[in-house]
């Protein structure tokens, strides 16, 4: 069959390609970070800095359903080719922006690449492989996804000990990535076309779609208020240099532990049980749509970051915190009796 055919072909090269690709996406607001003082200064925007992290979620929001869609006509293959082109183009390109506003577009079409970027990877894996080896790897991804961020977040605080500008030259993976791609990966067909083997049976029991995407988004909320708020924190009100706080962000210190687990075992949860749950001619549209709620989790920190200040913040993301997962417990537990 189809499917059994291009599982052989993907191989080791291949897989490596879509976790290479998968790991940008995570980092595309996070490695600018520990410039983000510096960049604040440069085009005046002082404590609204923390938007140029998070515009590209803002791109991803605007454009991950038009790229699920585009995955479930066409397929993921050339999704995933003009996101990567673009995500090393425009990555690298906002180091040499000239003012506030040409550097917010950029970030806002980086968004969009790494939206295409993002759901195509994760309908790449579901074309590929089946059962429990499609779960390993979104399983894989997940760690790819999370290791990318503490790898690059780490080099980017040493860029910026050198300048603001060198942070933005680690987007140029993206275009690694690309030659990666076409190297090593089959030209596949839509989702749907590579189901034949499928008896057309998938989840609906347990909790619904629609509340894992309110959970991915609220997770996300929480995760990105303290990665977009720290810097802004260790710099401005502590005194710490740019190289100290990547490290910091970076480095396994008992609170971002914490938060770094709980990313690295929730995405891969969202991202599989959002595959389990779809009919195979809806699965790029929904990968796309827990995509959107992440980011726009990521987005919306900036306002959490931009309402309260030092100290006041964490406790406030703090109190959310529990207040959601106090909130989420008792409904999953409902889906679940109702649906065993």
């Amino acid at each position: 069959m189809n499917r059994e055919k291009e599982t052989k072909k993907i191989g080791i090269p291949g897989v490596i390609a879509i976790m290479l690709a998968s790991s940008l996406t995570v980092m595309v607001g996070n490695a600018i970070t520990p410039a983000l003082p510096e960049l604040g200064a440069v085009y005046g925007l002082g404590n609204y800095a923390s938007w140029l992290v998070t515009a590209p979620a803002l791109g991803v929001t605007a454009t991950a359903l038009l790229f699920g869609k585009l995955i479930d006509k066409k397929g993921p293959y050339y999704t995933a080719f003009f996101g990567l082109l673009f995500y090393g183009v425009l990555g690298v390109a906002g180091a040499f922006m000239p003012n506030a506003a040409a550097i917010f577009m950029d970030r806002f079409f980086l968004g969009a690449a790494t939206a295409a970027i993002m759901s195509a990877s994760v309908a790449l894996i579901t074309v590929f492989f089946d059962g429990e080896k499609q779960l390993r790897m979104i399983a894989l991804q997940g760690m790819s996804m999370e290791l990318g961020g503490v790898i690059f977040l780490s080099i980017s605080g040493v860029l910026a000990g050198f300048s603001w500008r060198y942070p933005f030259f680690i987007y140029g993976l993206g275009l690694a990535a690309f030659l990666m791609l076409v190297l090593f990966v089959p030209k596949c067909q839509k989702v749907a076309e590579n189901m034949e083997d499928d008896d057309g049976s998938f989840q609906k029991q347990g909790t619904p779609v629609s509340l894992v995407l309110l959970i991915a988004f609220f997770g996300m909320l929480m995760f990105f208020t303290a990665m977009v708020s720290l810097p802004l924190y260790l710099q401005n009100d502590l005194g710490y240099s740019p190289s100290f706080t990547g490290y910091y962000l970076a480095a396994l210190w008992t609170a971002v532990l914490l938060a770094g687990a709980g990313f690295g075992l929730s995405t891969p949860l969202f991202n599989s049980l959002v595959v389990r749950k779809s009919a195979p001619e809806k699965k790029g549209t929904n990968i796309s749509l827990c995509t959107m709620a992440m980011f726009l989790g990521q987005f919306l920190s900036a306002l959490l970051v931009s309402t309260f200040s030092g100290r006041n913040l964490f406790i406030a993301a703090a109190v959310i915190s529990w207040i959601i997962g106090a909130c989420i417990i008792p409904v999953t537990r409902v889906f679940e009796k109702r649906n065993p």
